[in-house]
């Protein structure tokens, strides 16, 4: 039972779970580079998925024009609706690059381990978006697990990756900048 305090032991069960959010993560921005319809992510087209897909939320929300008042529950939030043509829409370019890179890089730093935490919050934060947007798919599991890694794995999920050499590093730069932002006390 006390191995599963260390994360030696508990480290390769989330090295699995991370190769496997990585793989999902990589897989999706793969398609959006290099399929048959990255033409509409990245290029001379970028943006027309986004600006889509976001108008496809829009639809399914009350801002829709065929919206039926007696619907209490649109697909879509109003908020997030309003955010979507205020905010998303108009810089649809932007975020085609943001989302297709975005998940490549957040697939690759699960699986090498690096920075993992983090990576698993942008992956976190991207399913929130999608799923706000009114989509499903695979997008519930990948937040679960993505949560879990990040509520959970801690230090245990970069156990056997670059984290293991990497942490080190960044909590020794922290450290660092942490004393030179905070005033030192005073000796009496």
């Amino acid at each position: 039972m006390n191995g599963l305090n260390q994360p030696k032991y508990t480290g390769i069960l989330w090295l699995l779970v991370r190769v496997w959010l990585g793989y999902e993560w990589i897989t999706a921005g793969f398609e959006k580079l290099f399929g048959p319809g990255s033409a509409v992510w990245v290029g001379p087209k970028a943006g027309t998925a986004v600006a889509g897909f976001l108008k496809g939320a829009i639809a399914q929300s009350s801002l829709a024009p065929n919206f039926d008042p007696s619907n209490a529950h649109p697909a879509v939030q109003t908020w997030y609706a309003v955010l979507a043509r205020d905010v998303f829409l108009p810089n649809a370019t932007a975020f085609s690059y943001l989302v297709s890179y975005g998940e490549i890089l957040v697939g690759i730093a699960l699986i090498l381990g690096l920075f993992t935490n983090f990576a698993a919050l942008m992956g976190v934060v991207m399913n929130l978006a999608y799923l706000f947007a009114g989509t499903v798919s695979t997008n519930p599991n990948m937040l679960v697990v993505g949560l879990i890694v990040v509520l959970v794995g801690g230090v245990a999920a970069g156990y056997y990756g670059l984290d293991f050499f990497a942490r080190p590093i960044e909590l020794k730069a922290f450290n660092r900048a942490r004393a030179r932002l905070l005033p030192q006390p005073h000796a009496v």
